[in-house]
């Protein structure tokens, strides 16, 4: 087996809404973001983002929804390896052309629910807008899987849209626009919590300042 060839197990099951909802939108940060704005703030709001997260060099990543891969190419810059994952195939096979001179990256087509990982694979676990396009109780099962899939001490960092939408007049379907208090309490018996804010983006251009990132370890 290569050196970063990984046992899947590869399932049926996906949200068929969900995903043409996500088909119909454009393999671009527009239809990434789902916002018009997305070319203004895209090269800010990724800056941000990074700008929060730890040393990756050496570190096996996993990057569920990756979509595009508007952050993979920052990891595959630092990382050791890094395994990008979306159910939507053109948007992969975006994220591989974007990845074209990286070699050390994973791309897979499949819904993070049916995702099956060996334990302790991954130093670091990136989720960027996931979180709200998932039920209360598939996020608890994705939580207890991410736990499992970190190695010891392994880092979790997210990003969510809590309370409303990152532009507060264009809220869209399929979206979940919880109160923080929800993740907190669903991760705060498996991680510790080392480091959280706001994307202060969002803040500056919609006066919203529930664009939350939260970055936790693993007990």
């Amino acid at each position: 087996m290569p050196k970063y060839e990984m046992e899947f197990s590869i399932m049926c099951g996906n949200d068929n809404e969900r995903l043409n909802f996500w088909k119909q939108k454009n393999d671009d940060a527009t239809g990434m973001m789902c916002n018009p704005d997305a070319l203004e703030l895209d090269v800010s709001e990724r800056s941000e983002i990074i700008s929060y997260l730890p040393d990756l060099k050496g570190k096996q990543v996993l990057e569920p929804a990756a979509g595009i891969g508007r952050f993979t190419t920052y990891f595959a810059s630092v990382a050791e390896h890094v395994t990008a994952i979306d159910f939507v195939d053109k948007f992969i096979e975006k994220n591989k052309k974007e990845c074209s001179n990286c070699f050390n990256t994973t791309h897979l087509v499949t819904n993070v629910m049916d995702l099956n990982i060996e334990n302790e694979r991954f130093d670091f676990v990136f989720v960027n807008w996931l979180f709200m396009y998932l039920k209360d109780d598939e996020i608890r099962i994705l939580g207890d899987r991410i736990y499992q899939w970190l190695k010891p001490e392994g880092l979790f960092f997210f990003r969510e849209s809590c309370v409303s939408a990152s532009n507060p007049n264009r809220a869209h379907p399929h979206t979940h626009y919880r109160d923080p208090k929800f993740y907190a309490d669903l991760l705060m018996t498996k991680f510790i919590l080392l480091s959280q804010g706001n994307v202060a983006i969002y803040e500056q251009k919609y006066g919203n300042p529930n664009q939350l990132w939260w970055l936790y370890q693993k007990i």
